[in-house]
């Protein structure tokens, strides 16, 4: 893959922007950040995020209440009881309560980029990606703890476990950095842009996760060790999307639709099967049940584990987001379709749909 295609992709396709070609050049459109909680959807789109009632698609309300054009959201909420954590594409960071009508507790003003990945919490302690090559450490009350400075835009979902901070680069690395001070631990060196957010497995104590140079690893947490390396025979394509562990099985997906489980201990594969088609989104388990598959032409299948195919439905649009499942819900975000979020139950019957109005 050339350098300018793959810029192309990681600034166009994951930082919120898609180009759709026409005669006179780009369109610029974006992708829906969306995150669930109990009894609560987000979804952050344009100039607004909404909160919507997982009962029937309605938006209870938006924030802001009027739209700025210099405001615009695409990373996905983070839920925090009464609060929700958001960045825009103003290079604010938000805290804004939602128990009732949306109002801001703080605002967080010293990164100098968007912010596109989800931000994750470990106690008071919030650490948030930042395309100003920064990684941010703020507590609830709106302290900066700490930062971290990198060499490329950080865009996908830290990870944190004990007093690590593990974060995904498109400097070719994953990043293990000291919760308490964000002082560098080690960085292990992928050969390729690692745009899919780390997963931890508890029972090996690694870290798995896919990369730009099709390949696919297991990582020691506390040595930094690649146990094991997985690019199956040089056929795997790019892995966009962090795996899913059931049933003591890693699955994960490459672009191309390749859908693969492997033992965590040794990296062997158990199976795989194709989805049959482009696939950026990853993987949505479904407790039971199996995993959600949504490909980049709309078609969206859940799996059993036996590999059939139990429902498959169609929705209008492009999805390149991995699809959320709520304790009821599949709800899956879509771009240049008849509508941006779609809700399913786990037999596949539609539930509702989401458009914001205009």
């Amino acid at each position: 893959m050339n350098k300018k295609y793959l810029r192309s992709l990681l600034m166009v396709l994951l930082a919120g922007l898609l180009l759709a070609g026409c005669a006179v050049g780009p369109r610029a459109e974006s992708t829906p950040g969306i995150s669930a909680g109990e009894n609560q959807i987000f979804v952050s789109y344009l100039n607004y995020v909404y909160k919507i009632d997982p009962a029937n698609g309605i938006a209870s309300w938006h924030y802001p209440e009027k739209s700025n054009i210099k405001q615009v959201f695409y990373a996905p909420a983070l839920i925090d009881g009464e609060s929700i954590y958001v960045g825009d594409f103003a290079n604010d960071f938000l805290k804004i309560n939602v128990s009732g009508t949306p109002t801001i507790d703080w605002i967080f003003t010293e990164a100098k980029g968007w912010y596109q990945g989800k931000a994750a919490k470990d106690g008071d302690l919030i650490i948030v990606p930042n395309a100003d090559r920064n990684i941010y450490a703020i507590d609830v009350n709106n302290n900066l703890i700490w930062t971290h400075q990198g060499d490329f835009a950080y865009i996908s979902e830290p990870l944190i476990v004990d007093d690590m901070v593990i974060v995904s680069s498109q400097d070719h690395k994953v990043i293990f950095l000291n919760k308490k001070d964000g002082t560098t631990i080690r960085e292990i060196d992928l050969g390729g842009a690692v745009i899919a957010a780390p997963f931890y497995d508890p029972t090996t104590d690694s870290i798995f996760v896919g990369s730009l140079a099709n390949e696919f690893v297991r990582i020691s947490r506390q040595s930094g060790e690649i146990v094991w390396r997985y690019n199956d025979n040089g056929n795997l394509e790019s892995v966009w999307a962090e795996p899913i562990m059931v049933e003591g099985q890693l699955i994960f997906n490459d672009k191309t639709g390749k859908i693969i489980s492997l033992s965590p201990e040794t990296g062997l594969e158990n199976w795989r099967m194709n989805a049959g088609g482009t696939m950026l989104a990853g993987l949505a388990l479904i407790e039971d049940k199996g995993f959600v598959v949504a490909l980049e032409d709309g078609t969206v299948t859940l799996y059993g584990l036996n590999q059939q195919a139990i429902w498959s439905r169609i929705v209008s649009g492009n999805v390149y987001n991995t699809p959320v499942v709520t304790e009821s819900l599949v709800l899956v975000g879509a771009i240049k379709g008849d509508n941006l979020v779609y809700a399913f139950d786990f037999q596949g019957q539609p539930v509702w749909t989401f458009k914001p109005e205009k």
